[in-house]
């Protein structure tokens, strides 16, 4: 326990005098949280300037485009009587998107034909054009039911009796557990758990990596104490850092901004300890193979994406190769992001959790036998 408690001391030392690592650890994990999460906090887009090019310039294409207007989703910035004026001004980004009337628009309506409204969007940025599409296409709907809602109105029946008739079968949509459809609750709690892997796995390998870069460092700790104190001791220093950063991230930053919180505080701490041990043994491994600690910043650096991505976070698992998700399976975060969201999101308990806090205990396990031996293997080098 001498061993451990010296390892555990010199670490905290080693840590607080390298200002890289202070920076990683304490910076980034204070800073990065609230940077990331200001530009989302309107949660969805809204009032993107749109072009409308009205070619008819009647009475009912004058109220859709009020409509338009008046939707939360898209503002009119612009009104063309011709489609090249809007494409210029589509083109130097002055407007998000085109939506055209045709030409004898009331005409076709009145006369029972069908009248298309064309939209044209910026695909090349997804969020923009899904609010832009989602918003014409409501609008185009509604002014349609009202129209067949005045035929049927005007045949005799009343407007209940015509709603009916209009739509006999409604679709009702409730958006669980994020009933904005907002992308702040979607995106910046996953990031957090992303945030303290990659920090943790930067900061263990940029001291393993300063310690390789001064000749006998690791040659001399070697002889003073065991494999397993040095393990145990280092992952002692992170884990005690890191829980405290837990605290902040998954606590205090949801409160401030004011981010979905539905499940048991203390069911999501006790969640996080496998989480966190397995990250350190993880880190605490690999450490073993840096010499310098500029390669660890580019190698944790350059894996931080593909990690990310096969977690299941930014594509659904059900839509990826079977075969990509079991690499998924053996880094902690694809465990950690399914949890927390359970927990912290949708409300679930530990119990409900079980596998995933499992399978964290068990990568926990596995790492720390690999850290264990790689450490004992050095020291007898």
């Amino acid at each position: 326990m001498r061993g451990v408690f010296k390892i555990w001391m010199d670490e905290y030392r080693s840590i607080f005098t390298d200002a890289g690592v202070v920076l990683i650890f304490f910076g980034a994990i204070v800073i990065y949280p609230f940077f990331y999460s200001l530009p989302y906090l309107p949660e969805v887009l809204r009032e993107i300037p749109v072009a409308v090019v009205d070619g008819d310039n009647s009475a009912m294409s004058r109220k859709l485009v009020r409509m338009l207007d008046a939707h939360e989703n898209m503002v009119v910035a612009a009104r063309f009587g011709d489609m090249e004026t809007a494409k210029n001004a589509f083109f130097n980004r002055e407007v998000h998107g085109i939506i055209t009337i045709p030409a004898d628009f009331e005409k076709q309506v009145l006369r029972r034909e069908q009248a298309t409204v064309a939209l044209y969007g910026d695909a090349s940025y997804f969020l923009t054009y899904r609010q832009v599409m989602l918003g014409c296409t409501q609008v185009v709907r509604t002014l349609s039911a009202g129209v067949e809602v005045r035929r049927l109105q005007a045949k005799g029946a009343t407007q209940s009796q015509a709603l009916v008739l209009r739509a006999p079968v409604q679709a009702a949509a409730f958006p669980l557990f994020n009933p904005a459809g907002g992308y702040a609750t979607f995106v910046v709690q996953f990031s957090l758990v992303a945030l303290m892997q990659q920090t943790l796995l930067i900061g263990i390998c940029m001291l393993a990596g300063t310690r390789r870069e001064k000749a006998g460092a690791d040659a001399v700790r070697a002889q003073q104490v065991s494999g397993m104190a040095e393990v145990l001791g280092k992952a002692g220093a992170y884990f005690s850092i890191y829980f405290f950063h837990s605290l902040y991230l998954f606590q205090m930053v949801p409160a401030v901004f004011n981010f979905a919180r539905r499940g048991n505080p203390l069911d999501l701490m006790i969640f996080i300890v496998p989480f966190l041990l397995a990250t350190i043994f993880l880190g605490l491994a690999v450490s073993r193979w840096f010499k310098s600690r500029e390669m660890s910043i580019l190698v944790v650096a350059f894996t931080s994406l593909p990690i990310l991505l096969v977690s299941g976070f930014p594509w659904p698992p059900e839509a990826m190769p079977g075969w990509l998700l079991y690499p998924g399976k053996l880094i902690p975060s694809t465990a950690g992001i399914n949890g927390f969201l359970m927990i912290g999101q949708m409300g679930g308990s530990l119990r409900e959790v079980t596998r995933e806090w499992s399978l964290l205990w068990i990568l926990s396990a596995v790492y720390f036998l690999l850290a264990l031996f790689l450490f004992r293997r050095n020291s007898m080098e």
